[in-house]
């Protein structure tokens, strides 16, 4: 029996090998639990920790599918866009919190809302620039030298994000943001000074030199609640190593958490830098409630009425069911697109032929740039969620989501949408089973198995179709 035989006889199968795929994990999960620990209420737990993970995944997914369905390239650097998204919703998170929420009132579903467009426009822009200066010069060159340029400009992007936002992980949910207005000044009355702002910090490191005309330093804090007092005014002198201006201790206001309590520096000769810190007069920050949440600052949920491991009804917050709604939204809106508009018909007439819809009038240039852009797009939404929902992001976060995704593509049928929201909610609950099963370190494990075994029985993925090259 040839290959092709092979394949058209395991596509009858497609549903039942679903089914199966679906199944194993549930069967994990219950067996992990020792009989006696699995309830219902853990298997649903699970089973809505999966759907999270697969929403995220189909999400990247889709970035895959459509450069691979339309140009027939692994862009292995999607998963690092899928980074850049992140952090730049985080950056713009805390800039519209400042500024509309703090100042405006503006609430702070508004500003998550805003902070993700940009990204998503950014990343979308960002992706554009990538497949024009790294992609288009290799288009008629082997498909090999076009994927290894990918894993390439991966690299790239990950060294790069970890020169450019540093190799820590950084907090995401602003529910301690602290604003600083740290102020140089030549003379001791402040006039003409140079002001500048920072964020999570108490420190910040200056070129020396940069400080030799404005010796006078001070700083306050801003917040929802208003401005505390300007700190002590500090005199930096370049001849001496260390400085401090404190606040008598019975002169910091007890009720005002926000007050500093004094200002420092430190200088390195050797480096040809100062260091001016500051420390707050009291441990508590100005609270910053979580973005979905009621008046009172409590996270926005309803519960389920089945019995989790405690005992006490599942509670599923708000946010949860916004990341199943949003990406379900993009799903129908992308395979409308696809199916039923002169974009839709473009790309699909340049993954059969790109000579031939060249020869009908397609800009293929046109329409492979606005493919990457809506990939790239899609993986800044999901950047967005995730670092949300986890609540922290760091440099490197892109690689191991990137490459199950990519298994979720290939899983579902690369080329294919609906085929990349199957495979991201196969990959995302089986995760979610495997871990609510204890066997967290499997957990990776299972995606690559689930991928074996489509590879074995249905090597064009659920959804994808068998074609034939005539030569």
């Amino acid at each position: 029996m040839d290959l092709y035989r092979y394949i058209e006889k395991a596509a009858r199968f497609r549903w039942w090998f679903l089914v199966l795929v679906v199944l194993a994990p549930v069967v994990a999960s219950a067996a992990g639990e020792g009989g006696s620990g699995f309830t219902l209420g853990s298997l649903v737990e699970n089973l809505l920790i999966g759907l999270i993970l697969g929403s995220v995944y189909a999400l990247i997914a889709l970035g895959y599918t459509l450069v691979y369905g339309v140009i027939k390239l692994i862009n292995f650097a999607h998963g690092d866009i899928y980074m850049l998204g992140a952090f730049t919703g985080f950056y713009l998170l805390r800039f519209t919190v400042r500024w509309l929420n703090f100042t405006q009132g503006i609430s702070l579903i508004w500003c998550f809302v805003i902070s993700v467009v940009i990204s998503a426009i950014l990343c979308a822009a960002l992706a554009v620039l990538m497949e024009r200066l790294a992609y288009r010069p290799l288009r008629k060159s082997s498909r090999i030298a076009a994927l290894i340029t990918a894993v390439g400009v991966s690299f790239l992007l990950e060294n790069g994000g970890i020169i450019a936002f540093g190799p820590n992980p950084k907090s995401y949910e602003p529910r301690k943001l602290e604003v600083y207005q740290l102020q140089f000044a030549g003379s001791e009355d402040f006039s003409n000074a140079r002001q500048q702002e920072i964020f999570d910090r108490t420190q910040q490191n200056f070129q020396s030199s940069e400080l030799s005309k404005t010796p006078y330093a001070r700083v306050r804090v801003v917040s929802k609640a208003g401005s505390s007092e300007w700190s002590p005014t500090l005199i930096l002198s370049m001849d001496e190593q260390f400085g401090l201006e404190e606040i008598p201790k019975d002169q910091i206001a007890n009720d005002s958490p926000q007050q500093l309590a004094s200002i420092g520096y430190s200088n390195d000769s050797k480096a040809g830098t100062t260091t001016v810190s500051w420390a707050r007069a009291a441990v508590a920050d100005y609270q910053v409630r979580p973005i979905f949440s009621n008046s009172e600052g409590e996270q926005l949920a309803f519960h389920l009425p089945i019995k989790n491991a405690a005992g006490d009804d599942i509670r599923v917050p708000w946010f949860n069911v916004v990341i199943v709604v949003v990406t379900a939204i993009l799903l129908w809106a992308l395979n409308i697109l696809i199916n039923r508009s002169m974009f839709g018909i473009s790309m699909r007439a340049l993954s059969f032929d790109m000579n031939a819809a060249k020869l009908m009038g397609v800009d293929t240039d046109k329409v492979i740039a606005q493919t990457f852009a809506i990939g790239g797009a899609c993986a800044a939404v999901a950047g967005n969620i995730v670092g949300l929902y986890n609540q922290q992001i760091d440099p490197l976060m892109g690689i191991l989501p990137g490459l199950k995704a990519f298994v979720a593509a290939v899983v579902g049928g690369i080329g294919s949408i609906p085929g990349a929201a199957v495979g991201g909610l196969i990959m995302g609950i089986s995760e979610g089973l495997v871990k609510g099963a204890g066997a967290g370190k499997m957990a990776d494990a299972m995606a690559f198995a689930i991928l074996i075994l489509v590879l074995l029985f249905k090597p064009t993925g659920i959804f994808g179709r068998t074609t034939r090259e005539k030569v």
